[in-house]
C-alpha cells in the first residue's frame, strides 16, 4: 500500500506530535517521517517536504516555520492573513504549497501554546478568552485546524490520487453536567430553612409554595428533568455524557450530598444507560487530594471505572490540569472550551492528544472540545430562547464543512423552565433538531 513519504531536516517531538495529529488524529494516513535526504530521494512514493526550500520535482513542498524546531516557550511573532478566506498566519514563500505553515500553526493553536505565555486571568484565575489570538482576530468560531487540514488533504488527494485517506465523519455529543441534582429535594434540613427564609424575606411566594410541595413530595423537583433528557436521547438516538459533580459544599460547589439515597439512585440509573464521568470540583481546584476522593465516591455509586472528566467552572490549566488528571486514571478530559464565548478555544473540532510543551512531551490524554455552552447563550450573550437557534446555525455549519465532532454543554436545571430558565425547556430539542437537518 501507498504511504506518504515526509521528509524533515531534524526531526523533533513537536514534527512527531503535529504530524500525528493531522495525519492520524484527523484524518488517516499510512505516512512515514525521515531525515535521511537520499532515503527521501530515491523513493518512489507519494512525497511531502516539509523544510526551507524544494528538494525535488513530485512533490508537495511546505516550508516550514522554525516553531517546531525549537524547545520551550518563547515569544512568537504572528500576523494574520487569509487564504481562501480563511485566517491563517506564519506565512510562506511563494513556493511553497500554501500561503502558510499549516504545521506550526496547528501546533501553536493545538498545544494551546499562548496559555503558557504571560496573559490576564479571570475572577476564577482562568485564561480569558479575549486573551487569545482567535478571539483577537475574529476566529474563534471557525475550527481553523480543521479547515487546514481539509486544505491539505485536498492537494494531497490531487497530487497522489492512489494515496489512500480516510476521512472523518461529522459526530455531535451531547454532554450535561449535573451542577446540582435537584432545587429543594435532599438538600438536608439547614439548607431547606435558609432557602424558605431568603424566599419569605425577598417576598417569593411562588418559591415558596414549589418549595413546600416538593418538600413535602406532591410534585417533582423542578430541577429533575432527567426522564426528558433520556426521553430526548432515545427519540434523536444521541450520544451523550453526563459528568456528575459529587465535591463537598463550598462556596462554588453547591450540589447536594454524594450520601444522599435519591441522588445515589439518580446516578445509578444515569450510569445504567449512558456514560457518567466526574465533575471534579471547584474545590479540587485548590487542594489537590479531593480529586481522588470524588472519584472514588463515583467509582462506588455507579460500580465502574471513571475514566472521564469535565473541570467544574472548567478549571483548566495546562500543563498541571491534565497531568493531575492522568495521575487518578483520567484519560479522556471534556473541559477544552471557554466558559463565557462560544467556539474553538484550541482551534479544533476533533477530539486530540494534548502534547505538554514543560517537558516536550505527549501526555496520553484524549482532549475533547467543546463549542457550545448553555451558561454563554443565557448569560454571556443574553440570548432570548428563541434567538438561539439563528445564533447557532453558523457554527453547527462550521463543523458540518469540516466533518468535526461537535460537542455542546447543557445543565439539567436548563430544562425545568423555571426560574432564570423559564421559556428554555424546548431550546436543546430545537438545537438537536437544527444539527441533524
Amino acid at each position: 500500500m501507498q504511504s506518504l513519504l515526509i521528509y524533515i531536516p531534524k526531526i523533533t517531538a513537536r514534527h512527531q506530535y503535529v504530524f500525528e495529529l493531522i495525519f492520524n488524529e484527523i484524518y488517516q494516513i499510512d505516512y512515514k517521517l525521515t531525515d535521511d535526504k537520499p532515503t527521501y530521494l530515491t523513493a518512489q512514493t507519494s512525497k511531502l517536504n516539509y523544510s526551507l526550500s524544494p528538494i525535488c520535482e513530485r512533490e508537495i513542498f511546505i516550508e516550514a516555520h522554525s516553531l517546531l524546531n525549537e524547545r520551550g516557550i518563547n515569544q512568537v511573532s504572528i500576523q494574520i492573513g487569509k487564504y481562501k478566506n480563511c485566517p491563517v498566519f506564519f506565512q510562506t514563500s511563494n513556493e511553497s504549497a500554501f500561503a502558510y505553515d499549516i504545521f506550526a500553526a496547528s501546533f501553536y493553536l493545538v498545544s494551546r501554546y499562548e496559555e503558557y505565555l504571560p496573559h490576564l486571568k479571570d475572577k476564577y484565575n482562568r485564561f480569558k478568552a479575549e486573551e487569545s489570538l482567535a478571539f483577537k482576530h475574529n476566529f474563534l468560531q471557525k475550527p481553523v485546524v480543521n479547515i487546514w487540514a481539509k486544505q491539505l488533504i485536498s492537494v494531497i488527494d490531487d497530487k497522489f490520487p492512489y494515496l489512500k485517506i480516510k476521512h472523518p465523519r461529522f459526530k455531535y455529543i451531547s454532554t450535561i453536567d449535573i451542577d446540582n441534582a435537584f432545587l429543594y429535594k435532599g438538600k438536608g434540613f439547614m439548607r431547606s430553612i435558609a432557602f424558605l427564609l431568603k424566599a419569605m424575606l425577598r417576598f417569593d411566594i411562588d418559591s415558596l409554595k414549589m418549595a413546600v410541595t416538593v418538600i413535602s413530595k406532591k410534585r417533582k423537583d423542578p430541577f429533575d428533568t432527567f426522564s426528558l433528557q433520556l426521553n430526548l436521547q432515545k427519540k434523536y438516538n444521541l450520544d451523550v455524557r453526563y459528568f456528575v459533580l459529587l465535591g463537598d459544599y463550598g462556596l462554588n460547589d453547591k450540589n447536594i450530598s454524594h450520601t444522599n439515597s435519591n441522588f445515589q439512585t439518580l446516578v445509578k440509573g444515569l450510569s445504567d444507560l449512558t456514560p457518567v464521568g466526574i465533575h471534579p470540583s471547584f474545590g479540587s481546584s485548590i487542594n489537590e487530594t479531593k480529586l481522588a476522593i470524588e472519584i472514588k465516591r463515583l467509582e462506588d455509586i455507579q460500580k465502574r471505572e471513571v475514566t472521564f472528566s469535565r473541570q467544574h467552572f472548567l478549571q483548566l490549566s495546562f500543563p498541571k490540569t491534565y497531568k493531575r488528571l492522568l495521575e487518578v486514571g483520567i484519560t479522556n478530559d471534556y473541559t477544552m472550551g471557554y466558559a463565557s464565548v462560544l467556539g474553538f478555544r484550541a482551534g479544533i473540532t476533533s477530539s486530540f492528544t494534548f502534547y505538554n510543551l514543560d517537558m516536550e512531551q505527549v501526555l496520553p490524554i484524549k482532549i475533547h472540545p467543546f463549542a457550545i455552552v448553555d451558561d454563554t447563550l443565557k448569560f454571556n450573550m443574553q440570548l432570548n430562547p428563541d434567538d438561539v437557534v439563528q445564533q447557532l446555525s453558523e457554527i453547527i455549519n462550521e463543523v458540518k464543512q469540516v466533518d468535526g465532532t461537535l460537542i455542546s454543554i447543557w445543565h439539567n436545571d436548563t430544562f425545568s423552565d423555571v426560574g432564570v430558565w423559564k421559556g428554555w425547556r424546548n431550546v436543546y430539542e430545537d438545537i438537536v433538531k437544527l444539527i441533524y437537518i
